[in-house]
């Protein structure tokens, strides 16, 4: 099959394709995916480095796994399942150190003038990275997913093996600590 048409294929046509020995369709899957599992594991660990490794691992172990893979879910909640579980293994090694911020304010540049608000923005940033460097990984990874990826909860229950029900809880008890912990912001 031509290139070209490989593109306009679904994830699924092309793991069916990789199956039966196409390199090319998980060259497709790769590049399909790779920006948004990198952005998924820099938010979630903070380092360009680390999220370029470890999103090479997550291909990694998604070509050596792929042929395996069952089809209960969608391609990219397997991928993001296996960044989930690569991104919590390295926080546990590095003892969560670049587990930090998730929240867009803590990119973006300050959009303040004066020197006032200049501080008042940064002393605000610090506080939302050490809120959510506070929270226990299954929260931070839930609300990531949710927040970030526009994942549903049931996505997320498949991608973290937990229940609709747990993926829910995980996410608005992150949101419920976040708004206590910051509550002096507002």
């Amino acid at each position: 099959m031509k290139e070209k048409n490989m593109k306009d294929e679904n994830d699924s046509s092309l793991v069916q394709r990789f199956k039966q020995g196409d390199q090319k369709a998980f060259n497709l899957l790769v590049i399909r995916h790779q920006k948004r599992i990198y952005d998924f594991i820099y938010r979630m660990i903070r380092n360009h480095q680390d999220a370029a490794d470890l999103s090479m691992e997550v291909f990694v172990r998604a070509y050596k796994g792929l042929k395996d893979f069952k089809e209960r879910s969608s391609f990219y909640v397997w991928l993001a399942k296996i960044a989930v579980n690569l991104c919590i293994n390295f926080s546990k090694r590095e003892k969560f150190r670049y587990f930090l911020s998730i929240f867009d304010l803590a990119e973006k540049p300050a959009t303040t003038s004066s020197p006032v608000d200049k501080v008042e923005e940064k002393e605000l940033r610090l506080a939302i990275d050490q809120a959510i460097k506070n929270l226990p990984p299954r929260q931070r990874s839930s609300f990531v997913l949710k927040f970030y990826q526009g994942l549903s909860h049931q996505q997320i229950a498949q991608i973290m093996g937990i229940s609709e029900g747990a993926a829910k809880s995980n996410y608005f008890q992150a949101i419920k600590k976040l708004q206590k912990l910051l509550a002096q912001y507002r």
